[in-house]
């Protein structure tokens, strides 16, 4: 089974969060973990291989906290999994011709390499901005739908 870690969900919540308050400044790891309800042991531990990754700015002090480090527009779903370093993977023969001996030949190994990088190219064609934008329009929907 394929499945995305908590870990990375957890860091796409983040840019998430930091995508669309980003006109209001830096934003405290609190409120990212309150809003994105993400316990705030995790937000730290993201923060730090998001931060390594250059795609989140972190400073200290009372004019502190986080930012994206990039155009929310240049960061991909891809780039996030990659900070975590979480593998897009689908099966072990297909960067290890030792691990089957049929690997050579095997037109099943061809297809999970296809299917691998099919999936690359969709994480890497969705960015934090338009993540963004979509939560946004999801969220001014709801207003108007309650205030009607």
């Amino acid at each position: 089974m394929i499945r995305v870690s908590r870990r990375t969900d957890y860091a796409v919540r983040v840019l998430l969060y930091l995508a669309i308050h980003e006109s209001e400044g830096p934003r405290l790891m609190q409120q990212v973990a309150d809003e994105m309800l993400i316990p705030l042991p995790f937000v730290k531990r993201i923060v730090a291989d998001l931060v390594r990754a250059g795609l989140v700015k972190s400073q200290r002090g009372s004019q502190g906290g986080l930012w994206i480090a990039r155009n929310s527009e240049e960061i991909t779903l891809l780039d996030i999994v990659e900070a975590c370093n979480e593998p897009v993977e689908i099966s072990p023969c297909i960067d290890d011709p030792d691990f089957c001996p049929l690997s050579s030949d095997c037109p099943v190994r061809r297809q999970w390499a296809r299917l691998r990088a099919v999936m690359r190219q969709e994480l890497k064609s969705v960015t934090i901005a338009q993540l963004a934008q979509e939560s946004t329009q999801k969220q001014a929907r709801k207003v108007q739908v309650t205030t009607a």
